[in-house]
């Protein structure tokens, strides 16, 4: 029967000192040349770094992902990442329904339930908090 790969790399048992020993130990191979440095040619160089420091095109320091100003009513966490889950019991019909409108608009399940559920919590805390004030 052939060996394994495992077989073939396993070392005899060392105790730590002699473990720390060796890896502390300077090693016994000589040290591999460094690579022969190539000519600079130097107007190349001058001209590509006054490209990049030039001041001509405009540096944006926002993200694109960044959101605009918003609205004084909205809640500042809309937007945070979720850290949540919860578990949703679906039947045979439900989930073969969300799979299938997943598969034809190219999404997640988890993203067109989300799309779906919370403009419908919304628009009913909408709701309840019109109710609470009359």
């Amino acid at each position: 029967m052939a060996s394994s790969l495992l077989d073939r790399v396993k070392r005899p048992p060392q105790s730590a000192e002699t473990f720390i020993a060796a890896a502390d130990a300077p090693p016994t191979s000589a040290p591999i040349p460094a690579a022969p440095s190539l000519p600079i040619d130097t107007d190349v160089t001058t001209t590509a770094t006054e490209a990049i420091e030039s001041p001509s095109a405009p540096i944006s320091k926002t993200r694109p992902t960044q959101r605009g100003r918003r609205a004084p009513s909205e809640d500042p966490r809309k937007h945070d990442v979720p850290r949540y889950t919860f578990n949703l019991r679906l039947n045979d019909y439900e989930l073969e329904l969300l799979r299938s409108l997943a598969e034809e608009q190219r999404e997640s399940m988890q993203k067109i339930v989300k799309n779906g559920l919370i403009p419908y919590l919304e628009e009913l805390s909408k709701k309840s908090k019109m109710a609470n004030e009359q």
